[in-house]
């Protein structure tokens, strides 16, 4: 934030130049009065980076919420405000705190030096003599938690720990505050943190109000309350050990009861909070030098930005140096957001990760608008996202009406793209908003059920659904002649109950359901005529394993038929005409929607396609079409133009 009353220095990006504070000695009453410097990374300055949350934009505002630089008023917010008073050496010290903050470093009022200092995050932060992480303010409950972390920080798990009640009141404390990490402490889920703490090239030093600990200290400690905080909830399984024949043949499961004197190693943890994520990105970048930006978008999902493009911008010093230079995004805040939105999922098709990427995302629709750009006035109207582009500010289920797309995934090790699971696939066109991309024409949505919106609702159509399941896999197949025998056998290779939930079992994304489940399904299906005894399924205490997985998709899929006779699940969005269609690269086939402009492409008018959302096609899930016909040459491949 800049303001009238404080005038910038331009920097020289050629010479890397950076701004940085200079914060005297002073007391906690005193008004800060700081100065500020230019600095060439190329000259390894020393300074301390800090890693924040900017706050209530509007606190900025208030009178009290300004500090002095070189003699000039500065408006920042409340939390920066505390974190300058935290951080400045207190009055009899003799050196003063040398610090880059980029609300104040950076003059975000120009538009130019924003993106360059923004496109230099990464030298920034790894530069620093130290990475400071400002949680905020503290409380009796965090000075607490503070000067507990150090004694966790040094425990082994042994027999006996249950009875030492220093330990377990210590343990119980500190859960407490990891498990509200994330609603108490804003500064886990803001993007730009995760940057800021892979790239500090020594241990970070995490401060809450006039408390504090290293990054490796708040770790440990927090690895040994998690090890005993997801024991009881069921959440770690035994590692397999090659001596170890009960684990070498799959008996162990999440629900294994694990003794707790048992030696550390033995014990994988399965749950995982925000905080595992963020380790796993800081090691990643010690160890191979950054991530995929794919799996950086899957990991920061629940993080969020002021400036929507930052959901993009933030994560690309985190990329591998080999996935950075291909097809590089240029940091550029004159860009509209469906415009770097669209550069990044350009960039993951770029890396041979499209298709997959897709698959597992919340789509945005057709006709969505793009985020705005809170600097921008209201009347400035920004373009709508092409379908295939995500809204990377809305992926997670409570800031979006589109199911995401895992929920069609099959088990884990299957794909509906059979052999070509793992190929290199699509690319956008040069007009920016096109998707080319190759795959395999299934067929025509011939109806469409809602299946939701409540179980209740969904239980009730079952009856319905099963007859209309019976009406398709009779109906005359329309396809060529040569394929038309491989086709009525893929229609009718699996039942119904399974394509009802993706074939996996309850609470998990990968196991497939188990064969139990076709008697829970009958049964159902039994009640459903015997009057309202069906409604007992509503009570969660009464349903089995089965009605479980139905109540957990409810709201999230519809119920569809093709032309051929296929049957399977889709997104609601999805309406009668629509194209199923399996894009090589993707575990689950799309369901397309004819655009209304064509595209002229090898001198030809040929259609575009809208990208509706995944779906679940009964028979056809593991790759059999891909594998019966199209490597077999029975069937062609299409292009399809996705907009």
């Amino acid at each position: 934030m800049s303001s009238q009353a404080f005038g910038y220095t331009p920097l020289d990006s050629n010479l890397r130049e950076i701004r940085v504070l200079t914060i005297p000695p002073g007391s906690i009453e005193e008004p800060l009065q700081v100065s500020v410097g230019i600095q060439s990374l190329s000259s390894s300055p020393v300074y301390d980076a800090l890693s924040y949350v900017w706050g209530d934009p509007n606190s900025a505002r208030n009178p009290g919420n300004t500090i002095r630089i070189d003699g000039c008023d500065f408006p920042v917010t409340t939390n920066l405000l505390a974190a300058l008073r935290s951080l400045r050496p207190h009055a009899g010290a003799t050196d003063p705190v040398v610090l880059w903050v980029d609300a104040v470093c950076i003059n975000q009022a120009d538009l130019d030096e924003r993106s360059k200092q923004v496109s230099m995050m990464r030298d920034i932060y790894a530069s620093a003599k130290q990475v400071i992480i400002w949680l905020g303010e503290e409380d009796d409950e965090t000075n607490l938690v503070f000067d507990t972390l150090p004694m966790l920080a040094t425990q082994s798990h042994r027999r006996g720990d249950e009875q030492d009640k220093k330990l377990l009141d210590a343990t119980r404390l500190c859960s407490g505050f990891f498990s509200g990490l994330v609603d108490q402490r804003p500064w886990f889920s803001r993007v730009w943190i995760i940057q800021e703490l892979a790239m500090a090239k020594q241990d970070p030093l995490v401060v809450c109000g006039r408390r504090s600990v290293t990054w490796s200290t708040l770790m440990k400690a927090y690895e040994f309350v998690a090890r005993k905080l997801f024991t009881e909830l069921g959440q770690v399984r035994r590692k397999p050990q090659s001596n170890d024949s009960q684990s070498t043949t799959g008996n162990s499961s999440k629900g294994d009861t694990v003794d707790l004197g048992e030696e550390e190693e033995d014990i994988e943890i399965l749950g995982k909070l925000k905080i595992d994520m963020l380790d796993e990105i800081y090691k990643a970048m010690k160890s191979q030098g950054g991530e995929s930006l794919r799996k950086l978008f899957m990991i920061s999902r629940t993080s969020e930005a002021t400036d929507p493009r930052d959901r993009v911008y933030a994560l690309l010093g985190l990329l591998k140096p080999a996935s950075s230079s291909e097809n590089s995004i240029v940091v550029d805040y004159r860009k509209p957001t469906a415009t770097v939105y669209a550069d990044a999922v350009a960039h993951i098709f770029a890396q041979g990760e499209g298709p997959y990427f897709l698959s597992g995302v919340f789509l945005p629709g057709v006709s969505a608008p793009a985020p705005t750009i809170p600097s921008l006035p209201p009347t400035i109207s920004q373009p709508l996202l092409p379908t295939w582009v995500p809204d990377f500010s809305r992926q997670t289920g409570d800031k979006t009406a589109q199911p995401v797309g895992t929920g069609f995934h099959p088990p884990a090790s299957i794909s509906a793209s059979g052999p070509g699971a793992g190929c290199d696939n699509g690319r956008r066109l040069e007009d920016g908003g096109t998707l080319q991309v190759e795959g395999l024409y299934v067929d025509t949505i011939e109806e469409v059920v809602f299946l939701g919106p409540f179980l209740e609702s969904y239980l009730g159509r079952l009856a319905h659904i099963e007859s209309l399941t019976e009406i398709a896999r009779q109906r005359l197949c329309l396809l060529d002649p040569s394929i038309r025998p491989h086709m009525e056998r893929f229609r009718k290779g699996e039942p119904l109950w399974k394509a009802l939930i993706s074939n996996k079992r309850h609470t998990s994304g990968y196991d497939p359901a188990p064969a139990s489940y076709e008697a829970m399904y009958k049964d159902l299906l039994s009640d459903l005529t015997e009057g309202d005894k069906w409604k007992l399924k509503l009570n969660h205490e009464q349903q089995d394993e089965f009605t479980k997985c139905l109540a957990t998709n409810a709201e999230q899929r519809s119920f569809f038929t093709t032309t051929s006779g296929f049957v399977g699940t889709c997104v609601p969005d999805s309406r009668k005409g629509d194209v199923i269609a399996i894009l090589f690269g993707s575990p689950v086939p799309f369901v397309l929607r004819l655009g209304v402009e064509t595209i002229e492409a090898n001198g030809a008018e040929k259609p575009t396609h809208y990208l509706v959302g995944a779906s679940y096609v009964s028979g056809i899930m593991a790759g059999e079409m891909v594998d019966e016909l199209y490597c077999e040459d029975l069937m062609d491949s299409t292009t399809f133009f996705i907009r």
